[in-house]
């Protein structure tokens, strides 16, 4: 009997060595249809999965993504069962569930109508249009137009489907990140669609960390500033630089001064020889 006790606790405390000695596993969630040239549909390779998987290299750990749902994969992200989110807006409804952080990544949003549609120089020229917009989507339009325009919402929406349901007419007009849009309008040259000029400056794109992930750990802002409105600039909690999450975004950071992100970004923008 003592003799069997003993063999239980060693293979415990052997099972704890191992689990000590591997590797922490971070788990990036993204929703099952691709967008491309970030990620893929069937093999999950794009920038983001060579970007974050550079990153949890440097600092020791490994990267697991898992797809789902776009309303799953956000429930998973809520509970903490998804660590980060690749590339996610900030809104108000977003952010008791996840910090955003700079993933050295840029972004901005380009539009695109049907080609018989006038020159948008500004959201005015949008005025009284349908927008088509991926359900789940912040609204990207800012005041007072967001009031003078109706939504499409579709579930599940990729770029292809966009440029077809805008060529037949269901919408107007769709806004999206420009990297997205001109990955495939280079590879697709949809007939009868317009890519408009952008309307607005490159700007930090972020990812959203789960504030329920094993690996959050934050601590007051000195930087904060409460007279100023919430953003991902400005917010009472930052990481602590210790914990993983903290040690990813620097990595992260480091990654971009380096120019490695330009890089690996480039790599994944080349259109296929014809």
């Amino acid at each position: 009997m003592r003799l069997a006790l003993c063999i239980i606790i060693a293979v415990i405390a052997a099972q704890a060595r191992l689990a000590l000695a591997q590797d922490p596993e971070l788990v990036m969630g993204y929703r099952t249809n691709e967008r491309r040239p970030y990620i893929d549909d069937d093999n999950d390779e794009g920038i983001y999965k060579t970007l974050y998987s550079r990153a949890c290299q440097r600092i020791g750990c490994t990267l697991k993504v898992v797809r789902l749902p776009k309303k799953r994969v956000l429930q998973a992200l809520a509970q903490g069962e998804v660590d980060f989110y690749p590339g996610y807006t900030y809104n108000a409804e977003r952010e008791p569930i996840a910090l955003f952080l700079p993933n050295g990544l840029r972004e901005r949003h380009v539009v695109i109508t049907r080609a018989s549609h006038p020159a948008v120089r500004g959201y005015a020229d949008l005025d009284n249009g349908v927008e088509l917009r991926s359900l789940g989507n912040p609204d990207l339009i800012p005041l007072p137009w967001q009031a003078r325009i109706k939504v499409l919402q579709v579930p599940e929406m990729d770029v292809e489907r966009a440029f077809r349901l805008i060529s037949a007419g269901k919408a107007d007009f769709y806004i999206y990140d420009e990297l997205t849009l001109r990955f495939y309008w280079e590879r697709l040259r949809p007939a009868g669609l317009t890519l408009h000029p952008s309307l607005e400056p490159w700007q930090a794109m972020h990812m959203g960390f789960s504030k329920h992930s094993r690996f959050y750990r934050a601590q007051p802002n000195p930087d904060y500033r409460a007279d100023q409105p919430l953003n991902p600039d400005n917010y009472p909690l930052r990481l602590d630089p210790a914990s993983l999450a903290g040690r990813l975004t620097a990595a992260l950071q480091a990654m971009k001064q380096s120019g490695e992100t330009e890089r690996i970004v480039e790599h994944f923008l080349q259109t296929p020889a014809r």
